[in-house]
């Protein structure tokens, strides 16, 4: 199992703390950058004109400008951002002075509505929070690092113009969906693997000779001489047993990889094992051809 997914009673971790902040954080702005994303468009200054107070008004432009640069939303007083609050009165609002920080939350909901209206973006709602979760699961399917299914979420929700949930929120449905495929692909090894498969496998993890079977299968040949390929041959018929597993297996998995395109198949440990699949019967049935399949294929193995 995963580390990131290996930490029960606790949210699955994706990112860093310090991609958390990139992403999620404050946008901080240099002189250029304010000097970008806080000047108006006709259209937004249209939109200023719906509110009334000088305060409401700043913060529009405030929240406006960090909602260009990361489609996202923030909660922040002024004395949180005074370089850029300083910006937005001298070039707008030279007469502003008001001693209170902070702005009502109705004010500032409207205010996002606003946004939201002139950007055509949406907030994820309790329905598209059911679509995210329909996603995931797709998406665990296809790969089990949570960073995949989170990147591939949040590929959704731009194309669609929908303003991200909160990362407590997307750690909760990644997690969901990586739990569900586990649970899912231990059903299907449950009734398909037989003791006789399981012994295998087991076979392939004692240290008998101070090395683990699957690291003596994986270590390249020295040359390309008789003895070195005899061998190889050798290890490839002691994993004949466990090829056969796999395409037994693989007749499950293998409608769902073609539903995911050709980007399934770029998945690292997916494409390769399909490989004897699309080979003519004489050389996908050689020992050879089985072994660097199977031994190359970054899956981890483990006991069942």
């Amino acid at each position: 199992m995963d580390k990131a997914t290996d930490n029960p009673g606790k949210r699955l971790v994706i990112l860093a703390q310090e991609e958390i902040d990139a992403l999620y954080g404050l946008p901080r702005f240099t002189q250029e950058e304010r000097d970008e994303y806080f000047t108006l468009s006709a259209q937004e200054k249209e939109a200023l004109g719906q509110l009334h107070s000088l305060k409401s008004k700043v913060f529009f432009v405030l929240q406006l400008g960090y909602f260009k640069a990361s489609h996202m939303f923030f909660v922040f007083g002024l004395k949180d951002i005074e370089e850029d609050a300083a910006y937005v009165w001298d070039k707008y609002f030279p007469a502003f002075d008001d001693a209170d920080p902070e702005i009502a939350e109705a004010t500032r909901l409207k205010q996002q509505r606003l946004i939201l209206d002139l950007y055509k973006y949406r907030n994820a709602d309790a329905a598209i929070r059911r679509t995210l979760e329909a996603r995931a699961q797709k998406s665990a399917a296809v790969c089990g690092k949570p960073i995949y299914v989170f990147r591939e979420l949040m590929h959704h929700l731009a194309e669609q113009r929908i303003v991200p949930p909160g990362y407590s929120v997307m750690q909760n449905i990644v997690g969901s969906a990586l739990a569900k495929e586990q649970r899912r692909l231990a059903d299907i090894a449950y009734k398909q693997v037989d003791p006789t498969a399981k012994e295998a496998l087991n076979r392939l993890l004692e240290d008998t000779t101070g090395l683990h079977e699957i690291t003596l299968l994986k270590r390249d040949p020295r040359d390309f001489s008789h003895h070195e390929i005899r061998r190889e041959v050798e290890r490839g018929e002691q994993m004949r047993a466990l090829y056969d597993l796999s395409q037994k297996l693989m007749k499950w998995e293998f409608p769902r990889l073609c539903r995911g395109g050709s980007q399934t198949l770029r998945i690292p440990g997916v494409y390769l094992p399909l490989v004897p699949s699309f080979l003519p019967k004489p050389v996908a049935s050689r020992a050879s051809c089985r072994c660097s399949c199977f031994c190359f294929s970054p899956v981890a193995i483990r006991p069942l």
